[in-house]
This record gives structure tokens, sequence and C-alpha cells, in this order.
């Protein structure tokens, strides 16, 4: 039985889908649980797998596209199923045929179609058949639909706005505009050149050969900007821009402030130590962290808190983020309900979610509804950072390496001695509006005590 796949709603406040990627083409087999597509979210990507057995018969969309939530962007059926009904239910849901058009075409099938869905312009049998949109879309992209060949997948093979993006996408040449330049200003068809860039992209050097003239530069030449080199242009899009806008914002609004302890791990290196060889599952500091931020918010429970509004909402539940690196951007997986769990139960999970995280297979549930971050640098040799606060949050913790220091220590007969100790940065960045210097220096300093006397943190 055919299937209509739409654009799935993955978070509260997705309205739009962009689809980054198909895994199927048009006649291939699917098999239930399997990925079919991947949608851009406003932290990952996600893979969307297929509910049922059958063939991928028809995609509406392209990658890159972007759509409103719960409309068609492809179908799967069994294999000879007829689906044009369906086609055309979707092409009208989309709106690339009018449904007026569609009824009139089926009660009057003797008649030419309505003229809303014809360009005006003649072809080689009078007149070409295509949408309005597809007409708006040819005329801003600079196409003559009279003068091109485009084949139709609209209703009765009429040219939809996808069959104008697709001819451009295969039609279009890729140049940097240095090469586009050059071409212009010599009089040569840019199309004639053989692109050697990046993803076949036409560098300059590529229209100097169309020159006759001898290209000195090497196979890697790339355009220049401001007189300087560059590897490569990427657009400002999708996830990163989603980061960099929610970060800003973050930044902006939220009044910003720092406080910043130094912590001795030795006890703690030690104890991890120990509990590491009695058990197969290997705790991390970052565990221990975790866990001690998880006793100090429970302990300051209007650091678990968020601005919402004109509301502070303060947290029993405590969800703790830990800040992950992935392809796409840094993402932070959330370990929930972390109160109810000890360290091992801590490392289990953060462990599973992170491990999504990098190969981008978390879902919308594992990287919303956090309550504080943890974001560390530690492994990267970083030793001290501030960190920006991940909204709608009231606070975050960055973690820095453990770095040997000579450090003054306090013996029982009050004698002082100089030694060397693994030392510690963490900064908690607050937001002022709703946490008070006060309550921040505690806070801090109830997790450094909590981590120099590692014992209290398993006995909580």
């Amino acid at each position: 039985m055919a299937e209509i796949i739409i654009m799935p709603k993955l978070g509260f406040n997705m309205s739009v889908g962009k689809l980054v990627a198909w895994y199927k083409e048009e006649g291939d087999k699917v098999t239930k649980g399997e990925p079919v597509f991947a949608v851009e979210t406003d932290k990952t990507n996600i893979d969307i797998e297929a509910t049922q057995d059958g063939v991928f018969r028809k995609k509406f969309i392209d990658e890159g596209d972007s759509v409103e939530v719960t409309l068609p962007i492809a179908i799967i059926s069994e294999e000879g199923e007829n689906i044009d009904s369906l086609i055309n239910d979707c092409l009208a849901r989309l709106g690339k045929i009018a449904e007026a058009t569609v009824k009139e075409e089926n009660s009057q099938p003797e008649k030419p179609a309505a003229p809303q869905v014809k360009a005006d312009v003649p072809g080689t049998d009078g007149m070409i058949k295509a949408t309005p949109r597809a007409r708006k879309t040819a005329a801003e992209k600079g196409l003559d639909i009279t003068a091109v060949n485009i084949a139709g997948t609209g209703y009765k093979g009429g040219i939809c706005e996808n069959d104008i993006l697709d001819y451009l996408a295969n039609h279009q040449v890729k140049s940097t505009p240095l090469a586009k330049r050059l071409a212009d200003a010599e009089g040569i068809d840019i199309k004639d050149a053989i692109g050697t860039g990046i993803n076949g992209k036409v560098i300059r050097k590529d229209v100097e050969a169309l020159m006759g003239k001898t290209a000195l530069v090497s196979e890697s030449d790339a355009e220049l900007i401001n007189g300087k080199e560059v590897i490569e242009i990427v657009d400002y899009t999708g996830v990163r821009k989603i980061i960099g806008d929610r970060l800003s914002q973050s930044f902006n609004e939220s009044p910003h402030v720092f406080f910043t302890q130094k912590v001795n791990l030795q006890k703690l290196l030690d104890l991890r130590k120990e509990i590491n060889t009695l058990q197969d599952k290997k705790t991390s500091v970052t565990d221990y962290i975790a866990k001690a931020a998880v006793n100090a918010l429970q302990k300051y429970p209007e650091v678990n808190s968020a601005l919402e509004g004109q509301r502070i909402i303060k947290y029993k539940t405590v969800n703790i983020g830990i800040a992950v690196a992935a392809p796409t951007g840094l993402i932070v997986p959330v370990i929930k309900n972390a109160e109810k769990m000890d360290v091992v139960e801590i490392s289990e999970v953060s462990g599973k979610l992170i491990g999504k995280a990098r190969d981008g297979k978390l879902t919308p549930n594992e990287y919303t509804g956090g309550t504080f971050t943890i974001s560390n640098l530690g492994m990267f040799g970083i030793e001290n950072f501030t960190a920006i606060i991940n909204p709608p949050e009231a606070a975050i913790l960055a973690v820095s390496a453990a770095r040997d220091e000579v450090v003054v220590e306090v013996d029982e007969q009050g004698n002082k001695e100089m030694v060397i100790r693994p030392m510690m940065n963490i900064t908690l960045s607050a937001d002022h509006r709703i946490i008070d210097g006060m309550l921040a220096a505690q806070f801090v300093d109830e997790i450094k005590e909590l981590l120099e006397n590692p014992l209290s943190i398993l006995l909580k």
C-alpha cells in the first residue's frame, strides 16, 4: 500500500524543514527501518527511517530544499502500484499545480488546461504548460523556458517549479566570481571551460586555458579575495548559522558574568583510578564533574533555572547537557533526570549520547530540555576559557585541562609545604538577570569542594 512521506516536525518550534540528503533514488527498494532521508534541525541532521517495505517511487523535493512541516516530500509504495492520483494530490498540496485546474481538466478532458497553469508563451505544440510558480522561478533565474527543452513532471506533463530548478542545477556552470568576470571580459562562454576546481568548479586557470594562455599556477589554484588566496568559500547557512544565531542572541540578551576557581584533582584522579580497576565501565573525569554539578544544583536550585518571558522557573529535575564537538558543529546531548543517577549511571548514559552525537544520530529529545550545561575542553589542552550560556538555561560551566602546578598545602600539624598537584580551572558563566554574584560564587565553591573531596560525590 502506498505511503506518503511528509516533512516531519522534529521540534516544538519547527515550522519548516530542510532536506539535506536523500539516501534513496526513485526505483530503489526500501526496507522498513532503514534511513530514507536526512532533515536539518537546529542542532544536527536527523536520519528519518522508512516505516514500511516497498519501492521508493517518487520524490517531490531535492536536497537543499525547504518545505513546511507535514507537507508531502516523497511516496513509497509496492512495485507497480498505481500512484498517479497520489502524485497529483501531493503536487496540489505543494502548490505546484492548482487544485482547481486539476478538477477542471478531469471534468472536461477534451478542453485545453485552464489558463492559470499554462505559460502564455509559444512552444513546439503552440503552448508550453507551466505552473505560475514555475514561470516566476524561471523569470527570477533569467531562464527563457521557450528556448530550452525542459521535461515536465507535473500534471499531464506540465512544467512545475522543481523542473525549473532541476534544469538549472544540471545546466548551470559552477564557477568562482573571478573566473566568471574574466570570461565575461574576454567574451568567452564559461560553459566551454572544463572545471578543475573543487567539485568541478571552473576557476581562473580554466578560463585562461580557453584563452590559449599557459597557466603558471598549481592545480590547487584558488581565487583571490583582497589579495589573499582562498582555499574554499562556503555559505554561512544551516546548522552552523543556527548555532551562531542562538549563541549571538544569548550573549547579547543575557548579561554574562564569570566566576573562576582552581580545583585540585589529585584525590579525584586517585579515586577514579581505583573505581575503574574494579569495573568494566570506565568513568571519565567529566562524569564526576557532572555528578558534582548535579549535587550543587540540588543545593542551589536558583542556578538550575530558566528565564522564560517574565517568569523565572526553578527546576527540581536536573537535566545535564554535555557539549560535544560533532561533524555539523557544537551539539549538547542531555542526560535527563541526572539527579536520580550515580556516577557510573551518568557515565553509561553520557557515553551513549556522546557517541550518537559524534555520529550525527541524536534525536531532538536527546539534545533538548537541558537545565544546565558543561563544556569540557580539557582533552584539547585548553587551560582556561569561558563559555556562552545555552539558552534558556541560566548558567554553563567551562572545564579546562588539568596541569601539574606547584601549590602550597597545609598538613595536619599546620605546617605548609610546596607540592606538585594536577590543577584544573573551572569557570561558571551566569546570567546576571537570574543569578547574583554571591550565589554564583557559592555554587562554584560547592563544585570545587565536591571535586576535591570526591567521596562526598559518591555518598550523595
